[in-house]
């Protein structure tokens, strides 16, 4: 129960992906079969549990570090104990910097965290930045139009290759890297009808989509994607109201990776940080 009430804390630092540390996920992750405990550790004072931390590791060269404190200074006494029992003894750890601010900044940014500065300190290096977007319930947004020559269309399997084609050019090469284009090509394929919308160029080729998934209480926009020689006319921006439309009804959700400038056209539609994780990495000198 008090590790439980650590992580409800929204002040507290959290990393590795701790954000609702409960006494059954706790449970569920020591029977994970693929990995195997290394150790725990807690920080405890007077107050009471003021620091959790375990590593398991996942291979012999490969560990993950998960933890959350109520201050900087229970995370340091956590992140220097890992570094002994794994770094120091030639293992590369990954661990999760998560700020979840629910529409509000804790900090100006994730990188002027406390405890970024503390695992850098250790060696600890960036590997990504991943940001949930929460919209605003209460924002309006106007209405707005395709320009002229572009048309929304439904997704047929006719289309397909037309699709698939600006998939590829519109993302990075890592954004799929560990995915065959059959992989690919089933996931449009199974999507619902009203969870996949495209636009088209006067040639009849697809040319932007946007992709979502939902629940009965949840909507995320899962993708949004605009070929590279018909960016800035609009066509994220539209797609992305098509969804927030289709949505309206539930909590609505994105992920933007890294420095993706689209993060400020989501702003400009009503968005606001959620959630940030900066990922990061140290291996052995």
């Amino acid at each position: 129960m008090a590790i439980e009430q650590l992580s409800s804390n929204i002040e507290c630092i959290q990393w590795g992906g701790l954000g609702h540390l409960t006494a059954d996920l706790l449970s569920e992750r020591w029977q994970e079969p693929k990995m195997a405990r290394t150790f725990i550790r807690v920080v405890e004072t007077d107050r009471g549990l003021q620091g959790y931390s375990d590593v398991y590791q996942v291979s012999d060269k490969l560990a993950r570090f998960h933890g959350i404190a109520s201050d900087v200074e229970g995370a340091a006494l956590l992140i220097d104990w890992t570094y002994d029992e794994t770094v120091s003894q030639g293992m590369t750890v990954q661990t999760s910097l998560v700020l979840k601010g629910e529409g509000r900044t804790l900090y100006a940014g994730i990188d002027d965290h406390p405890l970024s500065s503390l695992l850098a300190g250790k060696g600890f290096g960036p590997v990504s930045t991943t940001r949930v977007m929460r919209l605003l319930p209460e924002k309006n947004i106007r209405d707005r139009t395709l320009p002229p020559s572009y048309h929304m269309l439904d997704f047929k399997e006719s289309r397909l290759s037309s699709l698939m084609a600006t998939y590829f050019l519109a993302w990075p090469k890592d954004y799929y890297q560990n995915e065959n284009a059959d992989e690919i090509a089933e996931i449009f394929l199974q999507a619902s009808p009203n969870d996949l919308r495209l636009v088209s160029s006067k040639a009849g080729d697809v040319v932007g989509y946007v992709l979502l998934s939902r629940t009965n209480e949840h909507g995320v926009i899962d993708e949004v994607a605009v070929h590279p020689t018909h960016r800035h006319k609009g066509l994220g921006e539209v797609l992305t109201q098509w969804a927030i439309d289709s949505l309206r009804d539930r909590i609505v959700t994105l992920v933007v990776m890294d420095e993706n400038p689209a993060r400020y056209l989501y702003e400009k539609l009503g968005f606001v940080v959620w959630e940030e994780r900066l990922d990061m990495l140290v291996a052995p000198r």
